[in-house]
């Protein structure tokens, strides 16, 4: 009888689902697999393979912003979260491909 009491929080407890929060490392891969794997930042960047791939920012809408650069240019990739149905990962997709700017590689090469 003393553990009466407890039974119900218990059965609640486990009644309830798991969440677990990503490591930020899987979550900033499964951003970088949905940048390297996109048509549009293939196609923007004249299927030539990038330098360099940095996060810069994440907005205050929740989009998250990625630089990717060739030795031609840099596009910058805007990634919009969609979060799972229920248990799972939160996976993104492209919301947005810049047009190719001009490279800094070259005026880091020509030391300027």
């Amino acid at each position: 009888m003393r553990y009466a009491f407890f039974a119900p929080f218990v059965l609640l407890g486990l009644a309830m689902p798991a969440s677990a929060a990503l490591s930020g490392f899987y979550d900033a891969a499964e951003q970088v697999q949905a940048v390297i794997g996109s048509n549009k930042v293939s196609s923007a960047m004249g299927e030539r393979p990038f330098d360099t791939l940095e996060q810069v920012r994440t907005r205050d809408n929740g989009q998250i912003e990625w630089r990717v650069q060739n030795s031609e240019c840099y596009v910058i990739v805007t990634l919009t979260p969609v979060p799972p149905a229920g248990v799972g990962k939160t996976t993104y997709e492209v919301a947005n491909v810049s047009a190719c700017e001009g490279s800094d590689l070259e005026s880091e090469e020509s030391g300027f």
